[in-house]
């Protein structure tokens, strides 16, 4: 898939600019039955990716949940420590692949809105 929308991510990479881009991370049992992390593998080839985000594991994938489900996961997201040395005046931007409900961007961006910072961007290859 990344291969296959490279150049339409890669032209919107070229006129939107960002001071640091980060991405959802998978969490630890995602990440082990996929054996990769499928959002860092969507944009690592179009982005110097900076990850900031560690997921925990949820009760069950966001993808086996309908959307009344989706919209009561609770937060899953913590900041690294490194992500207090970042300037809080900086452009973050948030990636992910899919937006469904938006829960998941949510809870990405209440973590930087928390660290303090406020010029928050998210992008999702389809909705």
């Amino acid at each position: 898939m990344a291969r296959l929308f490279y150049q339409d991510i890669k032209s919107w990479a070229l006129t939107n600019q960002f001071d640091v881009v980060t991405y959802i991370p998978a969490s630890p049992s995602h990440l082990q039955a996929r054996g990769f992390d499928p959002v860092y593998e969507l944009y690592s080839d179009i982005f110097d990716l900076v990850p900031l985000l560690i997921k925990s594991d949820a009760d069950k994938p966001q993808a086996q949940k309908n959307r009344w489900e989706r919209l009561q996961t609770p937060q899953t997201f913590s900041a690294i420590p490194e992500l207090t040395e970042i300037q809080k005046d900086k452009r973050i931007l948030i990636l992910d692949d899919i937006y469904t409900t938006g829960r998941t961007l949510m809870y990405a961006h209440d973590i930087f809105l928390r660290a303090g910072f406020q010029n928050i961007s998210t992008f999702s290859l389809s909705r």
